[in-house]
């Protein structure tokens, strides 16, 4: 949790890069998804202060929420989809946040209010749609044509290796674009894939790839995975689905009419994949989308640490009931008994 161990030895590193920066004079901002429980929230809290964060000196921040701050003050040519003629400061406007992520994708709507701050109008909502389970699914394709044996000695005994594999992928995510035709090349661990293929399965990686279900649609071309287009396109498919879904359900509410821009933030938004079906269902909106928005949760949390109050309000997840009254029994007209009362 703590790269320096402990607080002390963090001090000890500032000193030594000459800053003269007290753990005690540093604002820590932790964020977080915002579809998280208390009790997960709770826990991030417990563990930074284990870490010898003090408490006092550490705020939890919603990342949609900093990205949305973040996106406050960027100019229009800075936000992809915008004209010259919009305002995300202007007071009373109210826009989608998308903030889709590696691992979870955090949707909420927000609204501007005329002294400047954040009314959220619609509680964050989403699921573990994130960048990760494109990357699960490309993982149980790998299982399906080497097998789970070889894929668990390769993570285990050659991590470099794996994670050399799925960083190649993870380029792969952000550039392909819809209507790709043709093959999709990514860069692989050859000498570790070939040579755990020869020594578990007894054949070399281009005889496995040949003889699994992916025959036809996968080849190899030196250290090059070459993969058909369709097939690529596929991994994302159910991801993409889920979050179009969300925004969908988000958008009937009558709590949120009026919204005609979303705002696309997080590492996974620069995705084109998710850029053009957003586009293409919501073709009656503004979709914007910051540069760098990868970086939009990490700038916001800075700007929320300096200005912790700049979220107005929050729609609560639960209710809880303030009185207790008499049920009403309608068989016999009357209140029932102080035994037998209900919470409202």
């Amino acid at each position: 949790m703590n790269p320096f161990g402990t607080g002390r030895s963090f001090h000890g590193q500032c000193k030594k890069q000459g800053t003269g920066v007290k753990i005690q004079e540093i604002q820590w901002v932790l964020t977080i998804p915002a579809i998280w429980t208390d009790a997960a929230k709770q826990f991030m809290r417990e563990c930074a202060e284990k870490a010898s964060i003090p408490p006092e000196k550490l705020l939890l921040a919603l990342e949609p929420e900093t990205a949305s701050i973040f996106c406050q003050y960027l100019p229009t040519e800075k936000l992809h989809g915008a004209d010259q003629t919009f305002a995300m400061s202007a007071e009373g406007t109210r826009y989608m946040v998308a903030d889709i992520g590696g691992g979870t994708a955090d949707i909420t709507v927000h609204e501007k209010t005329k002294d400047g701050r954040l009314k959220e109008l619609h509680r964050a909502s989403g699921n573990d749609c994130g960048g990760t389970s494109v990357d699960g699914r490309f993982f149980q394709m790998l299982v399906k044509i080497l097998g789970g044996p070889v894929m668990k000695k390769i993570k285990d005994e050659d991590p470099a290796a794996y994670l050399d594999l799925f960083r190649e992928f993870d380029a792969v995510k952000r550039t392909i674009v819809t209507g790709k035709e043709g093959k999709v090349n990514i860069t692989i661990p050859y000498a570790s894939l070939d040579a755990n293929c020869r020594e578990m399965l007894g054949e070399d990686l281009k005889a496995v790839i040949a003889s699994s279900p992916y025959g036809n649609e996968i080849s190899l071309r030196g250290d090059k995975m070459r993969i058909d287009a369709h097939l690529m396109i596929n991994l994302f498919k159910p991801t993409v689905d889920n979050i179009i879904s969300l925004m969908f359900e988000i958008l009937k509410d009558k709590k949120v009419q009026n919204v005609t821009q979303i705002l696309l933030v997080g590492g996974f938004s620069e995705c084109r994949l998710i850029q053009d079906a957003v586009i293409k269902k919501f073709w009656d909106k503004k979709i914007i989308i910051p540069e760098e928005a990868g970086l939009s949760v990490l700038k916001g949390a800075v700007l929320f640490g300096h200005r912790p109050d700049y979220i107005q309000s929050r729609v609560l997840r639960f209710t809880y009931g303030v009185e207790i009254v008499n049920a009403f029994n309608p068989i016999t007209r009357c209140q029932i008994s102080d035994g037998n009362r209900r919470r409202r």
